[in-house]
């Protein structure tokens, strides 16, 4: 009995010592996703090609929202011929002129409540296949980066926690880092004269705009405002 828990001691030993052997020799790199999206190349020029057909849909609901609009003011443009001093024959036209656009306006109005809606699907899918295409070719990249370098595994640093503002890795140490690596790759074919850092930092800017006048609408509505003094 006591060469068998002998046995199992010395077998712990080396249990633990392969496993901090392991651990020592399992190399861990880092990249920060959110900001390789922003300075992907191709992030921009799919943005542009969804902008371009964003703005055509746009032109298209305008279009139709003025037919509706048309018709809307013809209905309100007969409403205002009724007089109780019209003959019966005039003020029976009138309601069947009235009636025959009122139909014409709720069939109208029904198709563009259905086009606008349709449309909106249509740009939440596409921005969401852009996202997937452009993740894909990023993580395929990394991987590439990564076994290259001879990384085992490959933390996200822009992952968020469900805590607001948190991050599930609060620190990572730059050494890490293979990012820089990585957006050169990607940009290899970026066209002349891109500019990834630019890219960055203009996305920063907008936060740091978006922030700020969240602030400003805050403190003008009399949210944070000193109480009055009684």
């Amino acid at each position: 009995m006591k060469k068998f828990a002998t046995t199992l001691s010395v077998l712990a030993v080396v249990i633990s010592s392969l496993v901090a052997t392991a651990a020592a020799e399992v190399k861990i790199a880092s990249v920060n996703m959110s900001e390789l999206h922003i300075m992907f190349y191709k992030r921009v020029d799919a943005e542009n090609d969804l902008r371009k057909q964003i703005d055509a849909i746009r032109e298209e609901i305008t279009t139709r929202q003025e037919k509706v609009k048309a018709l809307e003011q013809k209905l309100v443009g007969i409403q205002k011929q009724a007089d109780p001093t019209l003959s019966e024959a005039a003020t029976k036209k009138l309601r069947e002129q009235f009636s025959s656009v009122k139909n014409e306006y709720d069939a109208e109005r029904q198709e563009f409540d259905t086009f606008v809606k349709r449309r909106q699907l249509a740009i939440n899918d596409m921005r969401l296949r852009m996202t997937a295409l452009l993740a894909r070719e990023m993580h395929e990249v990394v991987q590439t980066v990564a076994a290259e370098e001879g990384v085992d595994f490959v933390i996200d640093s822009s992952a968020t926690s469900q805590t607001p503002g948190g991050r599930v890795f609060p620190y990572v140490k730059p050494s890490m880092d293979i990012s820089e690596k990585v957006i050169k790759r990607l940009n290899a074919d970026a066209p002349a004269g891109f500019d990834a850092q630019a890219e960055l930092q203009k996305v920063r800017n907008a936060v740091q705009q978006s922030a700020s006048e969240q602030s400003a609408e805050g403190a003008a509505s009399g949210d944070g405002a000193a109480p009055a003094a009684k």
